[in-house]
């Protein structure tokens, strides 16, 4: 009886033994769920965060790098020529030793630049700025050039920049020597416009050629063997032999070329005469930044860099909110100056107007390059009018601010430093200098200087 009672007791004990967690255990365990789960979600948000940011950074780091890298082919060839038309000096420029002798290419009287969009916004013929050297001065003079079967192409016009504003540009990018083909949009917020603020650039430079193995004096112009074939077509042509460069219209067929001047001309055949397909080998290259609608959210834009090759214009880079150029002049006396576009095209005359043996001031063009032979007139050059110290632009600085396009941080007034505006550490304003908004981007400058290799033009 002792045994069974003592059984029962134990398995009494057992079932008050067994019971559930406490209402206090329950709280405190979802208090620590929920600090876990709280944990969590800040982990996975500041990790989110982190990941927006790195990607909009890297993007805008890899933007940056190819703006500039892109820029830097063009410019290095700005003004490129074929055998840079180069020729040993003869004279000497000034008191110090400029270097090597300038030469003009030289364009058939017949020719229309402008109807052809690699060569559009060269000068026609009644358009060159030519000097009578009977004066002291080296200004343009009124010459009269109607009859004439050729004429000079002044280099002043391979190197174009503008520096713009909130309405306009100075100088105009309508003016001779501007990219006129009709690719430069308008300024404002748009799809499709051109941001304000941000300045345009245009170069030109020439590529390729096919070697000429004879010339053949025909009655109206010259027929010429080429060594490798062409497509049959009507475009511009142009001739040089290192000395000599004339543009005229042409017929191209296979491996003959019809050259179609005013007068034939018989250059010399040296081992690298060449003709040009003007509408393949000869390139006007135009940089500005427009306004693009973005794809991923309803009527918001930003801004892009764009390049132009004859006439016809390509986004660059996304994210390119500030452009600007300066370029690195040499006056006649030798001296470096940085100048802004408008200040280059401000620039006229120069020389030694009082006979003293010494240039008359610092900032003055260089002595204007020699017309070619062909192409000289009896008293007459080139004259040193306003934008004649393009042809003196060595290098140019480039800087360009770039953001990461999308949303990447938490916050608008992310700071930067820009340098064309100083040193001095940035907030930016709710209305950019484009004027778009400025959003929750970061942003960085990216910077160049940039030497040119045809110097002098």
């Amino acid at each position: 009886m002792n045994m069974n009672g003592n059984y029962m007791n134990i398995k009494n004990n057992k079932f008050q033994s067994q019971h559930g967690f406490s209402l206090i255990e329950l709280m405190v365990a979802m208090v620590i769920g929920l600090i876990v789960l709280l944990g969590l979600v800040s982990l996975f948000n500041n990790s989110s965060i982190l990941n927006k940011a790195q990607s909009g950074l890297a993007s805008l780091q890899e933007n940056g790098r190819y703006a500039i890298s892109r820029i830097k082919e063009d410019v290095e060839q700005a003004g490129r020529k074929h055998c840079a038309t180069l020729a040993m000096p003869n004279r000497l420029f000034s008191n110090w030793n400029q270097g090597y002798e300038m030469s003009t290419w030289s364009v058939d009287a017949n020719v229309n630049l402008n109807a052809n969009t690699s060569t559009n916004g060269f000068p026609a013929i009644n358009q060159i700025q030519l000097d009578l050297t009977a004066d002291a001065d080296q200004l343009p003079d009124s010459v009269v050039t109607a009859g004439l079967p050729e004429y000079p192409l002044d280099p002043q016009y391979f190197i174009r920049g503008h520096e713009c504003g909130a309405s306009n540009c100075q100088p105009g990018v309508n003016i001779i020597g501007a990219d006129t083909s009709g690719v430069i949009p308008s300024i404002g917020t748009n799809a499709g416009d051109r941001a304000a603020n941000t300045d345009v650039l245009t170069v030109r430079y020439l590529t390729g050629g096919n070697r000429v193995t004879n010339i053949v004096k025909t009655g109206s112009g010259n027929t010429i063997t080429l060594e490798d074939s062409e497509p049959i077509s009507t475009n511009l042509a142009m001739v040089a032999n290192c000395n000599f460069s004339l543009i005229g219209n042409a017929t191209w067929n296979i491996n003959t070329l019809n050259f179609n001047v005013n007068q034939p001309f018989n250059p010399q055949l040296r081992p690298d005469t060449r003709a040009f397909n003007m509408a393949r080998d000869f390139r006007t290259v135009t940089y500005f930044v427009g306004i693009d609608n973005d794809p991923n959210r309803s009527g918001r834009q930003f801004s892009s860099l764009y390049r132009a090759e004859n006439g016809v214009a390509q986004q660059l880079v996304e994210g390119v909110e500030r452009f600007d150029v300066f370029y690195l002049a040499q006056t006649q006396t030798g001296h470096v100056v940085r100048l802004t576009a408008n200040q280059v095209q401000s620039v006229s005359g120069g020389g030694d107007l009082n006979s003293d043996d010494a240039m008359d001031t610092m900032i003055g063009c260089i002595n204007p390059p020699v017309i070619a032979e062909p192409s000289e007139i009896n008293g007459v050059q080139l004259a040193n009018g306003p934008g004649c110290l393009w042809r003196s632009i060595y290098a140019m600085e480039i800087h360009v601010l770039m953001n990461t396009v999308n949303d990447s941080s938490m916050v608008q007034d992310e700071v930067f430093i820009y340098s064309p505006d100083g040193t001095t550490v940035q907030t930016p304003s709710a209305t950019l200098p484009s004027g778009l908004d400025r959003e929750r981007m970061y942003r960085r400058e990216f910077t160049a200087t940039i030497p040119i290799r045809s110097y002098t033009l």
